[in-house]
């Protein structure tokens, strides 16, 4: 039994005239009749009952109109609900972000591509700049607001989508907490709480690195799993963080957030997908650029 057999059917049954019906199917009369007694037979029941002027439905007729208006209804909705996935009108995206993302880009990055396509599913992930990276690779993970820059990779693709300054989080009873700004001369001998270089690598060794070129070794109190745990910990005054300047959007109560004099440290975040072929859905999302609209905002609104 094909489909073309249950709209032959449906078509008789709801016209209860074959050559009407057949005229609206776009086939002759003769082709009709043939193919509804073809259907019966493979049914082993009679379904229509027809004389030279009535065409009637029997009991197992109308049962089987019902299962086939069903069974079309169900297989014109999968074709309409494939052919949107096909165009990326719907479906999943999967979206990883490192948490500096979360306070700022990330939100207003998905509401711009709502608004454009809302019937597409976000799975959203949190994730190390390093777990990006393999997740997108494996497939698992569609795109990714990371940290640039990253280990290149073949497979990769990013663009910068930002560049923001970096600030000093202290706690407001710590001894730098009265200062407008400081520089980065004046952490040398104070206690720093630091992401553990195994989770964040080029994180850890960047800000390493630019304490040692401004004449010092940081102080390492404390080695944490992420920059709000930092921010988390300096509220409790066990130390002073590093931190993107956007952290200040959500704030964390008990902190100063101090700009770093001389302008030297910035953090990049970017955009990251896997080259080759790619899902419409994602496709969609990089057409869009969302984050060029999101970073307008931002610009905007100071």
């Amino acid at each position: 039994m094909e489909l073309r057999h249950l709209r032959y059917f449906v078509s008789v049954a709801e016209e209860l005239h074959f050559r009407r019906a057949a005229e609206k199917l776009h086939i002759v009369q003769p082709a009709l009749s043939k193919q509804i007694s073809a259907l019966e037979r493979e049914l082993g029941v009679q379904l229509l009952e027809r004389d030279r002027r009535n065409v009637s439905l029997t009991e197992a007729g109308r049962m089987f109109l019902e299962e086939a208006n069903a069974l079309l209804a169900h297989a014109d909705g999968a074709v309409v609900r494939t052919r949107a996935v096909g165009r990326g009108e719907t479906g999943r995206l999967n979206i990883g972000f490192i948490q500096p993302a979360l306070a700022d880009l990330l939100p207003r990055s998905l509401r711009v591509f709502r608004q454009h396509y809302p019937d597409v599913v976000l799975t959203l992930s949190e994730a190390t700049s390093r777990m990006a990276i393999e997740r997108v690779v494996a497939r698992s993970m569609h795109f990714a607001f990371t940290r640039l820059p990253v280990p290149p990779r073949p497979e990769l693709c990013t663009e910068p989508v930002s560049e923001e300054p970096v600030v000093l989080v202290v706690s407001d009873a710590h001894p730098l907490a009265t200062r407008s700004s400081v520089r980065l001369e004046d952490i040398a001998a104070f206690d720093v709480i630091l992401v553990d270089r195994k989770v964040e690598p080029e994180l850890h060794d960047y800000y390493v690195a630019a304490c040692n070129a401004a004449g010092f070794s940081p102080r390492v109190a404390h080695e944490v799993n992420s920059t709000w745990v930092a921010i988390g910990l300096a509220a409790g005054n066990l130390g002073m963080a590093f931190a993107p300047a956007s952290a200040r959007i959500a704030a964390q109560r008990g902190v100063a957030y101090l700009p770093l004099e001389g302008d030297r440290l910035k953090l990049t975040m970017g955009a990251m997908w896997r080259s080759g072929a790619r899902p419409a859905v994602l496709d969609n999302f990089l057409s869009l650029r969302p984050w060029e609209t999101a970073r307008a905002r931002v610009t905007a609104d100071g």
